[in-house]
């Protein structure tokens, strides 16, 4: 827990569909989360897959270098978020549900493992809906400067399965909301749900 650098001054958060993801789903998430920062948040033009590296010998998108294109090509005071319907891992993990530097500038959020179907459930949109929401703010926490936090409640929480991010729901414990930036807590504030 705690932050290591001041934040740097972020006023436009840009959502990036990655593959296929389609332009209502991206809409969706962009409106989600407008309702949970106080930014403007918009939906930018597709990045196609195959413009992005894959982990050698795995079927996933290589979820670093993805981060390193997006980080790349962030404008000043804006932050890039990827979003793709595709797997992602890195290569000391079978899989991540996102990926992002503290401080950073972009990044990158998976929503393949986060939707009931994955697992061969019947489909679940409103709790993969949910379950995108929760970790794209986790991975703009980190954006915002936060470690993980030990509260297993926090959204900053590490989650290795979708089970714990479902049992970390979506608010900051009050010792990380009191370390976000203006942009983060959003007019809804911390603790509510969307």
């Amino acid at each position: 827990m705690g932050a290591n650098a001041p934040p740097r001054p972020v006023r436009a958060l840009h959502l990036v569909p990655i593959g296929s993801l389609p332009r209502s789903q991206a809409e969706d998430l962009a409106a989600r989360l407008s309702r949970r920062v106080s930014i403007p948040c918009q939906v930018l033009a597709s990045l196609p897959e195959a413009a992005v590296a894959r982990l050698p010998g795995r079927d996933q998108l290589n979820a670093d270098a993805l981060l390193r294109d997006l980080e790349a090509r962030a404008p000043d005071e804006a932050v890039l978020l990827g979003v793709t319907p595709l797997d992602v891992g890195i290569p000391i993990f079978t899989f991540v549900f996102g990926r992002a530097r503290q401080g950073g500038s972009a990044a990158v959020v998976s929503l393949a493992r986060l939707d009931p179907g994955f697992y061969g459930l019947p489909p679940g949109p409103e709790r993969a809906a949910r379950r995108a929401l929760s970790e794209v703010l986790h991975e703009l926490g980190h954006l915002a400067s936060l470690r993980h936090c030990e509260d297993a409640s926090c959204l900053m929480h590490f989650a290795a399965s979708v089970a714990q991010v479902d049992v970390r729901g979506s608010a900051f414990c009050a010792s990380c909301a009191a370390r976000l930036p203006g942009w983060l807590l959003g007019p809804v504030g911390p603790g509510r749900d969307p």
